[in-house]
C-alpha cells in the first residue's frame, strides 16, 4: 500500500469517528391542514368576463369536495373568488398575499387563504391574456394554474 492510501484511510477513519459523535435524530412533524369548506365558488374581477359585477360573477365548476375548476379566457387584470355572489363583505378565496401574478408559467405562488369578510382585499393579477385552467383546492389551500394556449 502506498503512503497516500494509508493517509487517506487514516483521515477517513478519523472523520467517521468525529462525525458519529455529532449525529442527531431528525423528527419530522406534519401539521394537518383543515380544509376550507366551500359549497360554491365564483370569480369576479376585470380579468374575468363578469368584470367587477359581484351580483353576476363567473361560476366555477365543482369537481370534488372543496375543489373547483374554471376553464376559459382571462384578460390582463385582477380577480378574486367570492363564495357567495352579491356581497363584497362575504367570504372570499384569495391569494395569501396581494398581487400574486398569473401568467403562462402558472401562479407565482400556489398558496390561497379564506378571507371570511373579504379583508384584506388580496387579488390575483393576470399578466398575460389567454385561455387558462384554474383549480382552487380548498382541501390543500392551493391554486393550480395551467395556460391552455
Amino acid at each position: 500500500m502506498r503512503l497516500h492510501h494509508i493517509i487517506t484511510v487514516v483521515f477517513l477513519s478519523l472523520f467517521s469517528l468525529t462525525a458519529c459523535d455529532s449525529d442527531k435524530d431528525l423528527t419530522v412533524v406534519e401539521i394537518p391542514v383543515t380544509p376550507y369548506e366551500i359549497d360554491n365558488l365564483w370569480m369576479v374581477g376585470d380579468a374575468t368576463a363578469a368584470g367587477w359585477d359581484i351580483d353576476n360573477p363567473v361560476q366555477m365548476e365543482k369537481t370534488d369536495t372543496n375543489v373547483f375548476r374554471y376553464e376559459g379566457t382571462l384578460s390582463e387584470g385582477e380577480f378574486k373568488c367570492p363564495m357567495k355572489p352579491g356581497n363584497w363583505g362575504g367570504p372570499f378565496i384569495m391569494p395569501s398575499v396581494n398581487g400574486v401574478t398569473i401568467s403562462r408559467d402558472g401562479a407565482a405562488s400556489d398558496e390561497i387563504s379564506l378571507m371570511p369578510d373579504g379583508n384584506p382585499d388580496n387579488k390575483w393579477v393576470v399578466t398575460e391574456s389567454g385561455n387558462y385552467q384554474i383549480i382552487i383546492d380548498g382541501n390543500k389551500h392551493k391554486i393550480h394554474v395551467i395556460c391552455l394556449n
